[in-house]
């Protein structure tokens, strides 16, 4: 089960404080600072043009909250947490001493918002820890508190004063805009600024912790890093589904992982920035104009530089938990994997997990592991993190149902090393003629890899037949110069067959659909990009998760 887990809190009279309401419907609740400082109506998407450092909506939000929908959005917190929640707009109106969860909505900090999350007997006076996160890519801090409710936060501070707990602070960040990667000087000193304020409000900005997903991982390990060396300490961070190298990731195929294409869409306004036959801004360019945008630089090897990849020494002393699904339709598995690998060359402790047949989301463990630190943390334990990397498999993708590669072994009466990296082949689901795709292979050093996609009139459009070296991946390029047609995909691991069911896209039936890519005349329209889930690419495993009879 995806543990996005919800809670709120319904007041009988409803009251958001200092919020103007409109009496005629929809009445808007919860602060977007547009028209105004405390106003509340939806903040425009698009009101200037993207540049380096300058972003929209860094200090308004477009995600306007109805009365009604604050209601509902309270009502589980204070089911799950049986707390009393005041939703504040103004930091103003914070209460100390009192036994309430409070939540100030979009408190602006020279250039970015924080959704502030204080637990009850909150003091000015407390030193409190602090956890801090980042959004994922364009998403505001209302989007994700209120609209398909990501309330884990809530409901860690609430559980941080039990049991001897003395809580602690947390906070949801814009990460500097919508267009914003949280990695420029601007949102860097927002982000010191943030916790300067913070330290003179309860918390402790040398006792902070660092955590996020996507957008939020990447910049969760960035502010770790501190590039500016800013007056703040991370003592620990917890990064799913990072970016890892941005220049790298600026060359990848968007018909290999469709929701890059989301990039391209966000930072250009053009609805068809994402296709290759774009007259203008499109997918791959070098320099790409839009890692310009987003870090400063368009050189790839100039934006790796400035990664977590290329700052990784500078999360030296820090706990350091990272996971990544392996089928994400955003990233590729390798620049992950390098980077866990430069972590250990660095000799840097860290804990690295991977999930089989699974995407860009949010995995069991890594919550885990982000919660009992926390929790620990908030009793005054600097409690110890895994070390190593381990494996996981979703073996139902429809309903997330993540377990250990060891147990999943266990159960299936399979021989293997469930501490090795098993082979997962990733490949477009659909792709045009003369569209750039990529083919990834990895899993463990000395795998001998065949791979082959073919039609039946036996037209190849794709083969490899090797083994893998240290690198523990493959990752090819290639123009897509094959007629039209289905191509089907054969992987034979150390001369065994793997079926070709072995795919994360599960049909009406529960098994795995067959592993095929159909190339059409041009590139494909970009819902048609997905098998399955949107945050999930297409590809094959060694080890499936689907059910026996599926075989």
């Amino acid at each position: 089960m995806r543990l996005r887990i919800v809670w709120f809190w319904l007041l009988c009279s409803f009251v958001v404080a200092g919020a103007a309401v409109a009496q005629d419907a929809p009445r808007y609740a919860v602060a977007t600072h547009y028209p105004v400082f405390g106003g509340v109506e939806p903040a425009p998407r698009d009101a200037l043009r993207a540049a380096y450092t300058v972003y929209n909506n860094r200090e308004t939000d477009y995600y306007a909250v109805t009365v009604e929908r604050a209601a509902e959005v309270a009502a589980q917190i204070e089911r799950e947490t049986r707390l009393t929640v005041r939703l504040l707009n103004h930091w103003a109106d914070v209460q100390e001493g009192t036994a309430a969860l409070q939540i100030v909505n979009n408190v602006p900090v020279e250039g970015a918002l924080y959704t502030i999350v204080l637990p009850p007997g909150w003091t000015r006076a407390a030193s409190m820890p602090v956890l801090l996160s980042g959004n994922g890519a364009g998403t505001s801090n209302n989007s994700r508190l209120y609209g398909e409710p990501e309330i884990i936060m809530p409901r860690l501070v609430a559980s941080s004063v039990g049991l001897g707990g003395r809580g602690f602070i947390a906070a949801m960040s814009n990460a500097g805009g919508t267009e914003s990667q949280g990695i420029d000087e601007k949102t860097y000193r927002s982000v010191g600024a943030f916790l300067d304020f913070i330290q003179a409000n309860g918390g402790d900005k040398h006792n902070v912790v660092t955590a996020g997903g996507s957008r939020g991982g990447g910049s969760a390990l960035m502010w770790a890093i501190n590039p500016l060396d800013l007056d703040y300490t991370v003592k620990a961070v917890f990064a799913e589904v990072p970016p890892t190298h941005y220049g790298t990731l600026s060359q990848v195929s968007t018909l290999t992982f469709p929701s890059m294409s989301g990039i391209g869409l966000l930072v250009s306004g053009d609805p068809d920035a994402w296709r290759y036959d774009h007259d203008g801004l499109r997918p791959g360019l070098n320099p790409s104009p839009f890692m310009e945008i987003l870090i400063g630089t368009g050189v790839p090897e100039e934006a790796d530089a400035r990664s977590p990849f290329g700052l990784a020494e500078k999360l030296r002393g820090k706990k350091i938990i990272l996971s990544e699904g392996a089928h994400d339709a955003f990233f590729p598995l390798s620049p992950f994997l390098a980077f866990d690998r430069r972590l250990t060359e660095l000799g840097i402790p860290h804990g690295t997990l991977v999930t089989l047949a699974s995407g860009h989301e949010m995995h069991d463990f890594w919550i885990e592991q982000t919660t009992l630190y926390m929790l620990g943390l908030a009793r005054g334990l600097d409690l110890p993190v895994v070390n190593g990397r381990f494996y996981f498999i979703d073996v139902n993708p429809k309903a997330d149902e993540e377990q250990s590669l060891a147990a999943f072994f266990r159960s299936r009466g399979i021989e293997a090393d469930a501490g090795e990296l098993p082979v997962i082949a990733r490949f477009p689901y659909r792709a045009g003629v003369g569209n750039p795709i990529n083919v990834e292979i990895c899993g463990t050093p000395g795998d001998e890899i065949e791979l082959t996609a073919a039609s039946e009139a036996g037209e190849v459009l794709y083969t490899f037949n090797g083994v893998l070296d240290a690198a523990e991946c493959r990752f090819d390029t290639l123009t897509v110069d094959v007629p039209p047609g289905a191509y089907l995909w054969a992987l034979t691991v150390n001369g065994e067959p793997i079926t070709p069911r072995n795919t994360p896209t599960r049909g009406a039936d529960g098994c795995g659909i067959r592993a095929v890519t159909t190339i059409e005349t041009r590139q494909p329209e970009l819902a048609s990009l997905y098998a399955f889930h949107r945050d999930m690419a297409f590809g094959l495993d060694e080890y499936s998760g689907q059910p026996s009879w599926c075989q």
